[in-house]
């Protein structure tokens, strides 16, 4: 074979190799860096606190039934525009929040949520959630986060309920009504007491399918946790 042959069908090859992983590249799927940019953050997921537990306390039956959700006030005395039960309605009048730093971890089913740090006391307020879940959380005694984010003064933070960190129990149930505790899920020496709007279980066939769920963290008898978890 000439030169000049060999060279045509090798450029003919080239042509049919580069065709070949045409459809592949079209169909690829972007890295969750390339898909979310900025707010792909990994290390913020890690660091937060699980504003979760909820969900484990009303499957076990082990939070309290009762009538009322609750949302966070930070500093106005707006009232949420949302229906109760719109999954963002527990932080949509707190001003930090919505000012946070957005985030976004997590693979198969990617969790997006906003975060803001009291680097003077040490408290995080901060939502996430994804799919049929979101949940609001404010928590003390939390190390500084891995990477910056959004800095604000959240001393004057709590519940429209009245509910603030660094009550006791005692003060709590003054306020929702007395209520078993139960030993925080994946949290040794901090104790849980949780209510719901949700009456019934997982499995139970009359069980309200959507609620909020309220549980309150403590350690030595201090509020070091307050989660507003709304999920269907």
């Amino acid at each position: 074979m000439t030169n000049h042959g060999f060279a045509l069908r090798a450029f003919a090859m080239l042509l049919t190799l580069a065709a070949s992983a045409l459809p592949a590249a079209a169909t690829a799927t972007p890295s969750p860096a390339a898909a979310h940019g900025a707010a792909w953050n990994p290390a913020i997921g890690e660091w937060l606190p699980d504003p979760e537990i909820g969900f484990e306390a009303w499957r076990k039956k082990q939070a309290m039934v009762i009538r009322g959700y609750d949302y966070f006030v930070c500093g106005s005395t707006a009232k949420p525009a949302l229906p109760t039960h719109d999954f963002n309605y527990a932080g949509s009048v707190c001003a930090p929040l919505k000012r946070g730093t957005a985030f976004v971890y997590g693979t198969a089913e990617p969790i997006k949520g906003n975060v803001v740090y009291d680097r003077t006391r040490g408290i995080v307020l901060f939502d996430k959630g994804c799919c049929a879940w979101r949940g609001f959380a404010l928590t003390a005694n939390v190390a500084p986060p891995p990477k910056p984010v959004s800095d604000a003064d959240l001393s004057g933070v709590h519940t429209m309920r009245g509910v603030a960190l660094g009550m006791t129990q005692k003060q709590l149930a003054h306020i929702y009504g007395a209520a078993a505790p139960h030993q925080a899920q994946g949290q040794p020496g901090l104790t849980t007491i949780s209510y719901t709007t949700m009456r019934g279980g997982p499995n139970d066939a009359t069980a309200d399918p959507c609620g909020q769920i309220q549980s309150f963290t403590f350690k030595a008898d201090t509020l070091v946790s307050i989660e507003l978890l709304s999920g269907c």
